[in-house]
């Protein structure tokens, strides 16, 4: 899908969004401004309230409910000063609608559910079915680059972008992916406009790291953690992880306890650990994890998650030994959507993703 297309797909779900809020509570929302890019910041539109006058930036998604809700969250609370951010979507179900208004994000869908809070306004609707064509079982068409081996490419790009002008074999080394996989996947970047190439092949350029970013960490949970999860354990013991060292098992810390150890700023709960299965046995023994019961709902959670990347050097990797590289531990911060999550992610992005 090519830009203007997308862009056009986007506005008719932001038009039909107005219109349903207008038809359920007679709201008049003005859309003033769209697509607007300003300090290298995109944002999908502006829409003003009637009365007090506030504009609101508009971040447009279709197909929400498949949506990496954590990083729509996080997107929202970047995109606009708290209570000027709004989320546009083709359905939002009663759930997703539960947990952006806990985290204080406003919401309007094709469907006329809506969370706005602006005084004296004050609306919040749920419950409200889409329309079939809205329901439909349709896969995200998020492009070749988005989809399980592309992405791991993706991330080689970001996490080396001189990479991106390396000969297609390297490219494929560096990645863990087949030869032939390099050129789809470059060729993808580019028509969808994250790539830029030049009259000669080795003068390719990434045209927005920050938005290639965003969009390879809202899809990483389904489209490639997921794919690689060995299991869900826990333990009674919140400090089970502080006597361990994942080197011995050739395990990487991600997660909560990563991003502890890079910004000394958050006291992990939860744990990430990304380690080859061979090796899941000894580590679960020497951590004394265990497996959930049926129908337990554990307040420590721990994943463990195959490494789906080509190993490269501790100290390359910011400087710390036995922790996933920052982009990763970013992403899994991200997939929460916990407010504290996200501000140590961001926190983090700030000092080692740029």
């Amino acid at each position: 899908m090519n830009a203007m297309n997308r862009l056009a797909t986007e506005y008719d779900i932001l038009d039909a969004a107005v219109g349903a809020i207008h038809r359920e509570v007679g709201l008049c929302l003005d859309v003033v401004e769209r697509n607007v890019k300003k300090n290298d910041k995109r944002t999908d539109a502006f829409i003003q309230m009637p009365d007090n006058g506030v504009r609101l930036a508009v971040e447009i998604k279709k197909w929400a409910t498949q949506a990496n809700l954590g990083a729509v969250i996080n997107q929202l609370k970047n995109l606009a000063e708290p209570g000027q951010g709004l989320f546009v979507a083709d359905y939002i179900n009663p759930n997703m609608g539960e947990r952006l208004k806990e985290a204080d994000i406003q919401f309007l869908d094709t469907a006329g559910n809506a969370y706005i809070n602006q005084r004296p306004v004050y609306i919040y609707i749920k419950g409200n079915k889409p329309q079939q064509a809205t329901t439909a079982k349709e896969k995200v068409k998020t492009g070749k680059s988005f989809q399980p081996t592309g992405m791991k490419v993706v991330f080689a790009f970001l996490r080396d972008r001189k990479l991106i002008n390396a000969p297609y074999r390297e490219i494929a080394d560096q990645a863990g992916v087949a030869l032939g996989t390099v050129g789809w996947v470059i060729r993808d970047l580019i028509a969808q406009g994250f790539l830029l190439e030049g009259i000669n092949k080795n003068q390719r350029k990434l045209a927005d790291f920050d938005l290639l970013l965003d969009r390879w960490v809202e899809a990483y949970p389904r489209k490639l953690k997921e794919k690689h999860k060995i299991g869900i354990f826990t333990t009674e013991n919140p400090e089970w992880w502080a006597a361990v060292k994942p080197k011995k098992f050739d395990a990487l810390w991600g997660g909560e306890i990563a991003a502890a150890k890079y910004t000394n700023y958050l006291n992990p709960k939860h744990g990430t650990v990304y380690i080859n299965k061979a090796n899941m046995a000894n580590f679960l023994q020497a951590a004394q994890l265990r497996k959930p019961e049926p129908y337990e709902r554990p307040d420590i959670q721990i994943e463990l998650i195959e490494p789906f990347w080509k190993e490269k050097k501790p100290k390359e990797i910011a400087g710390q030994e036995g922790l996933v590289h920052p982009i990763i531990t970013y992403a899994d911060l991200i997939e929460t959507g916990e407010t504290r999550n996200l501000d140590t992610a961001n926190r983090l992005r700030e000092k080692y993703i740029r």
